[in-house]
């Protein structure tokens, strides 16, 4: 209620200031006490019923007349998003770990730290080529986060399905290979 207070009485004082809504602190014809917006006057909770109301009686109409708004204006609108994005990269991020995995962006650097920044399989400080970061490890069926992973190690972990056995069965195969040859131009790491 304070920032309705704040915002110009009329609507003529409103478009010389150059703002967008105005509370005129009087209840609309709905008994809605709320700011309206300067193009049209009307108060925003009753605009809200109407739009809801159209959505439902009108779906097509609707989609066709967003479909149609978002083609013209979409160069524009996706250079918001971009700065918008730039803007508060820590805040989506925070919420895509939330909505994923259940874990903060706290929680992730905190993993990260007590993994000394490093894969928690392989030990390489190799991270997403996108995003930069290590992958969120976590059970599928549990959804309980594990620990952070290279994108090698998160991938070889989810081609096994997180099975046991086909990883044990996978060590075995390499090392019966490992008997029959010399393994030294075969090793990633030499």
């Amino acid at each position: 209620m304070d920032e309705l207070m704040t915002l110009p009485r009329t609507r003529e004082e409103a478009k010389k200031l150059g703002l967008t809504h105005y509370f005129k602190n009087e209840h609309c014809q709905n008994g809605h006490l709320q700011k309206r917006r300067v193009s049209d006057g009307h108060c925003l909770e009753c605009d809200c019923a109407y739009q809801k109301r159209k959505r439902k009686n009108r779906p097509e109409h609707v989609s066709k007349t967003r479909k149609i708004y978002y083609l013209k204006t979409r160069d524009h609108q996706l250079s918001l998003r971009k700065k918008s994005y730039s803007k508060n990269k820590h805040k989506h991020k925070d919420r895509s770990l939330k909505a994923l995995y259940g874990i903060s962006l706290n929680d992730y650097r905190e993993m990260k730290k007590e993994q000394k920044h490093v894969c928690a399989i392989c030990k390489s400080k190799d991270t997403n080529k996108r995003t930069n970061a290590l992958c969120v490890d976590h059970c599928h069926s549990t959804n309980q986060v594990r620990g952070l992973l290279c994108t090698s190690c998160n991938f070889g972990l989810g081609s096994f399905n997180d099975n046991e056995e086909l990883l044990t069965n996978a060590i075995a195969y390499l090392e019966q290979y490992k008997e029959n040859t010399n393994e030294k131009y075969c090793s990633r790491n030499s």
